[in-house]
């Protein structure tokens, strides 16, 4: 199979003389490939790259076909659906499912991010090689299993730039970016972090070992100076009942002295050594960076109220819901909030935060320190630094509170960035130390569609961090992967209009 993209040692470096990275080379077929790494490693820049938009400043990109960059973000056109899919003249069943539900004669710009996204992708069905920058962002379910689809329908080949991991399954073979270059992998998804998890457990041992050789290495050489202690303790004692002229027991002492340091000073250089290397090692294998925190949260006993609705509805422009809602939610509960996009999810999370809105029926909400976090966290201030942000709601002295913000990988001169600067993924990270951070701990967390920004790695800690959570849990999530993972143990369904 002749490759479709051909790279030679292309480089790329910013107008300020930042080098994102160097010497790339690598091939793509017009097969499904997946390209992971860190949130900030180059990954969207790399498929500009490879598409056109942008030049390498070193290197060679060469383009055997039709290449498209589908982006992860386009603003809609004020067109009908029908006059932006004038184009396609082919009729597909993956298209026809990728526009189930969808008005063609509305404007393209009444369509919510999920439809458009859907639009899109219809058009662009036909096209040749395409990479795809988080198609899956934004969409229900409905909507991520027409892209699934869609990978498997297409056949021009597709390079899929994602944190999903049900989409990255689709992929015959992975691309990882990293700091130390790009790195190809054989097999499925799960057969690469297989192969990771086999490389760190291996590299984890072999760090293990030299330490613990490095560490004999040194209570060896503690016991060989005792030994040589007690020796010339003895010599002395010898020497000062005249069993051995002064000069001649003292020459021997310095004889022993040096040849017993040199020889254990020589053993204990050689374990460090094999530290360091095996360190270097480990760091070689591009662990992602992964915050660390402690979000416990405060139990709530079992008959505590969280919210309680009865003909509960909500008004936006019309009433939200086809028939009213009636829920009544107490004590730890974890539950998946469920529905289509437009159904009114995250709408509910804000009346159960207290938000004004128009509404009808009856919704009561327990007195509960809530943390809410939104897709926008917009609970930052934008005009404040990541330390001002959390300097507003926590105790401490600057200093303390800095030590605490490295857990969230805000180092240096970092917490001095305005939270209006910040990536998707650093604006999720700013809100939960914002949130860990503050004097009061708290007992609902609401989490609306909180990995559409994460890398893999950290969509893990998220994962581990909201299954320890001791207290009310309610998620909107359409990553049913996250959701297995965090624990949650029942779902409420929003109705849809029919």
């Amino acid at each position: 199979m002749s490759p479709v993209i051909v790279a030679r040692d292309v480089a790329y470096e910013f107008s300020n003389g930042r080098e994102l990275f160097k010497q790339l080379s690598f091939s793509l077929n017009a097969t499904r490939c997946a390209l992971v790494g860190p949130n900030g490693v180059g990954k969207t820049c790399l498929a500009r790259l490879l598409a056109g938009e942008l030049e390498p400043t070193r290197g060679v990109i060469q383009r055997h076909g039709s290449v498209s960059l589908f982006a992860q973000r386009q603003p809609a056109e004020p067109i009908a659906v029908a006059d932006y899919l004038a184009a396609v003249d082919e009729w597909s069943l993956t298209r026809d499912q990728l526009l189930t539900n969808i008005d063609q004669q509305a404007l393209c710009t009444t369509l919510s991010g999920g439809q458009w996204m859907r639009v899109r992708l219809a058009r662009a069905l036909d096209d040749g090689f395409l990479i795809l920058d988080e198609p899956t962002n934004d969409l229900d379910r409905e909507g991520r299993e027409a892209v699934f689809q869609f990978l498997r329908a297409h056949t021009g080949g597709a390079l899929l730039i994602s944190h999903d991991r049900e989409a990255l399954e689709l992929c015959d073979e992975t691309l990882e970016l990293s700091n130390l270059g790009l790195m190809k992998f054989g097999g499925s998804w799960s057969e690469y972090v297989i192969e990771k998890d086999r490389e760190r457990a291996r590299l984890g041992a072999t760090l293990d070992q030299a330490k613990r050789e490095r560490d004999a290495a040194v209570a060896h050489r503690v016991e060989q100076q005792a030994r040589q202690e007690k020796r010339n303790r003895r010599g002395q004692a010898a020497a000062d009942r005249g069993g051995l002229p002064r000069i001649l027991a003292g020459g021997r002492k310095r004889a022993a002295q040096v040849t017993t340091g040199k020889r254990d000073i020589a053993l204990v250089e050689r374990a460090e050594t094999a530290v360091t290397r095996a360190h270097e090692a480990f760091a070689d294998l591009k662990i992602d960076p992964v915050m660390y925190a402690d979000l416990m949260g405060q139990a709530l006993h079992s008959q505590k109220l969280i919210a309680e609705a009865r003909d509960f509805n909500i008004r936006f422009g019309d009433w939200l819901y086809p028939q009213d809602v009636d829920f009544s939610w107490r004590g730890n509960v974890r539950l998946a909030l469920q529905g289509a996009n437009g159904s009114g999810k995250s709408t509910l999370l804000k009346a159960i935060t207290g938000a004004p809105l128009i509404t009808r029926g009856e919704l009561n909400r327990g007195p509960l320190v809530t943390l809410y976090i939104d897709q926008h966290c917009s609970v930052l201030d934008d005009t404040l630094s990541v330390l001002d942000n959390v300097r507003s709601v926590a105790t401490g002295s600057e200093s303390e509170i800095r030590t605490h913000l490295a857990r969230f990988l805000f180092t240096k001169d970092t917490v001095f960035q305005k939270a209006s600067t910040l990536s998707g993924g650093e604006r999720l990270r700013a809100t939960l130390a914002r949130a860990l951070l503050a004097t009061s701990k708290p007992e609902l967390l609401l989490l609306d569609e909180p990995t559409n920004n994460l890398d893999l790695a950290n969509i893990e800690f998220l994962e581990t961090l909201v299954r320890e959570f001791r207290g009310a849990l309610i998620v909107v999530s359409h990553d049913q992967r996250f959701l297995e993972n965090c624990g949650m143990s029942s779902e409420f369904v929003l109705p849809t209009a029919r």
